[in-house]
């Protein structure tokens, strides 16, 4: 009988695993801690870290390394190209209080390709193509799927962002709490931009040897990071948040928003969170029978 988790692995990439589930539980505790006390922290920076040990785990140093090349150069070049014309998100204006070449921040790339890793990572393991190698799948499906996984996270987070926050701003306000519909559809155009680019560059370029399966654990991490990422609003009611919030004449109940918030995410990201869950799990549950 052969278990999913008994393939052979070397020490050192068993190290890395268990490196990255520990950040990722690290993350989750400073995460939840920080909404708590509606204080900012490292929390970012450590999902960061993970999801490069995680990466390199699955796909390689070069493999990572090349995924966070492009997504951030897709995503930075994309959001300029939006400051200045208008294309794909709309006219819009950052208000970060750090350097921003061309108007991008510089923690902006960095997270597109931080939550474009999860999500792409969700639709692989929705649709059963998380190794690396030649599958119409990996390189045409997954791409196509991440790109309406991964704007999950910005329905979540960008009324809070832009109409209670005033981290950014839109010419032309509307919509949702503020934000316009062509800033969730620049979202599907970058979101599948970048992970298609990533997705050619794997398959024409890397063409990756085949890796050691890896753990449950760590096949998990990315669905159980994008869940509580969706939930995070829980959060944020529970401490009862108050005031009202403006844009464009309209005032909004903050309370109000947070609670959107949460019903999106539960609709948006809890959704494909559980079934790349099961899936994982399912597929266990397939080499334990065997």
């Amino acid at each position: 009988m052969t278990r999913l988790d008994d393939v052979r692995h070397s020490p050192g990439t068993s190290r890395t695993s268990a490196i990255a589930v520990s950040l990722a539980a690290l993350w989750a505790l400073a995460f939840v801690i920080e909404k708590s006390t509606g204080s900012a922290g490292p929390s970012f920076f450590i999902l960061l870290l993970a999801v490069v040990v995680h990466g390199t785990a699955t796909l390689g140093l070069r493999g990572i390394a090349t995924f966070f090349v492009v997504t951030m150069l897709v995503s930075f070049l994309l959001e300029a190209l939006s400051i200045a014309t208008g294309f794909p998100f709309g006219l819009f204006v950052h208000h970060m209080a750090m350097p921003r070449p061309l108007g991008v921040p510089l923690i902006v790339p960095p997270s597109y390709a931080v939550h474009g890793y999860l999500g792409w990572r969700v639709a692989c393991a929705i649709l059963r193509c998380e190794d690396a190698g030649p599958s119409a799948l990996r390189l045409l499906g997954a791409p196509l799927l991440a790109a309406f996984v991964i704007p999950g996270f910005d329905l979540v987070v960008d009324p809070m962002g832009a109409t209670v926050a005033h981290t950014w701003s839109y010419a032309h306000p509307s919509g949702y709490f503020g934000v316009p519909l062509s800033n969730f559809l620049g979202w599907i155009v970058t979101s599948w931009t970048m992970i298609q680019a990533y997705a050619l560059v794997e398959a024409l370029v890397l063409r990756a040897e085949r890796r050691a399966h890896p753990s449950t654990a760590l096949r998990l991490v990315p669905a159980l990071a994008w869940a509580l990422i969706g939930l995070q609003f829980a959060i944020d009611l529970l401490r009862g948040p108050g005031g009202m919030a403006n844009v464009a004449g309209r005032n909004f109940l903050v309370a109000d928003i947070a609670e959107a918030s949460l019903i999106a995410g539960l609709f948006a990201m809890v959704p494909p969170a559980l079934a790349a869950a099961t899936a994982i799990l399912s597929t266990q549950d397939r080499a334990l029978r065997r």
